[in-house]
């Protein structure tokens, strides 16, 4: 469905005035009050989804790469996750779990929607791929994903659902928007598949990619991955074009379904129209403390973790083997590619 990416109308503009010395105050407290509550709001979700939630799901890649191993070859290389393709259509299963939309920004010259959403999700099925061969492709630089990993791209790419905004700002003035959360956790609950948020817009600020995942983490229980083609940052890895994985933890359910052998893992496209069918936006303010605190942590945790960066469970001397050289004679040339995220504590960039 098409959204109209416009904000809403608010109604004629108030006469100026000027309030009087009791009244200001007092508006200052309630604005500081209610900041208050959404930080301490925020930093809960935080903890259950960046910290637990996120946990949990380390433990089953742990459990499914070195515990019950998961084999190359469990599916082949024309099978669907790798190849994005429904079996009933032959054509590509993207568009047709795309939950919501907005309107591309008139004369700016994004390229097509269905354009866009193949080469995130071929460079995802591409991953699967690498899972495909029998006998395995060693781990190295030709496969540098462990199987798992591999796999549960296939769970995101192709059981997953898709949202497409122009821009992050667009995208945080609709999620703002207590009717818009409402709507996306029921989806999410309902589905019970992994999400991605993809957006037109391919030239960003990764400050303000990261503080929108500091954003999406303090309002909803799930991490919030910042994948893109600009300058890393945070725990993010390149891709075509910025895509947001909200994790939820459904890709579990489906590789233990592939490792079983059973059909579910496979799931079919979602019957449209179903959600979002509403109006929705707010305007936004700026970046809140908590969404900037968990920004500049983790992005600070990641630049002090070397070479392996933004790599969590592998050795990226394994994978990145040349890489590794420059990076041994010259180890500032690493950190030129990381984004510095400025102190939570320093003035945020709206003010």
């Amino acid at each position: 469905m098409s959204v109209s990416s416009e904000t809403p109308h608010v109604g004629p503009a108030l006469k100026a005035s000027h309030p009087t010395p009791a009244v200001l105050p007092v508006a200052r407290r309630r604005r500081g009050v209610r900041a208050g509550l959404y930080n301490v709001k925020g930093l809960i979700n935080i903890i259950r989804g960046d910290i637990i939630h996120n946990t949990i799901g380390a433990f089953h890649v742990l459990r499914l790469w070195h515990v019950q191993k998961l084999a190359s070859g469990l599916v082949g290389r024309q099978h669907a996750w790798a190849t994005g393709l429904d079996p009933a259509t032959g054509q590509p299963v993207w568009p047709q779990n795309v939950v919501f939309r907005t309107t591309p920004t008139p004369g700016v010259g994004y390229e097509p929607d269905e354009t866009i959403l193949s080469k995130v999700g071929g460079f995802l099925s591409d991953m699967v791929k690498k899972s495909t061969p029998v006998p395995e492709i060693p781990h190295g630089p030709d496969r540098r994903m462990p199987h798992v990993v591999n796999y549960l791209h296939g769970s995101v790419h192709f059981n997953g659902m898709w949202l497409l905004f122009n821009d992050f700002a667009e995208a945080k003035h609709f999620f703002a928007d207590a009717s818009f959360q409402r709507e996306f956790v029921r989806l999410v609950r309902r589905e019970r598949r992994e999400v991605t948020l993809v957006f037109r817009e391919r030239k960003y600020d990764p400050v303000e990619y990261a503080y929108f995942s500091g954003f999406i983490m303090a309002n909803f229980p799930w991490f919030a991955n910042v994948n893109g083609p600009g300058k890393k940052v945070m725990w993010g890895n390149p891709a075509p074009y910025a895509a947001m994985n909200i994790i939820n933890g459904s890709w579990v359910r489906d590789v233990d379904a592939l490792r079983r052998g059973r059909p579910t893992f496979l799931r079919p496209p979602l019957v449209a129209g179903q959600y979002f069918a509403a109006s929705y936006g707010q305007p936004v303010p700026g970046s809140h403390f908590v969404e900037r605190l968990v920004a500049f942590v983790e992005n600070e945790w990641v630049r002090r973790r070397g070479f392996n960066a933004g790599l969590f469970f592998i050795d990226r001397k394994q994978i990145d083997p040349r890489i590794y050289e420059k990076y041994q004679a010259d180890k500032s040339s690493l950190n030129a590619r990381q984004t510095a995220v400025p102190s939570p504590f320093a003035p945020p960039p709206e003010a």
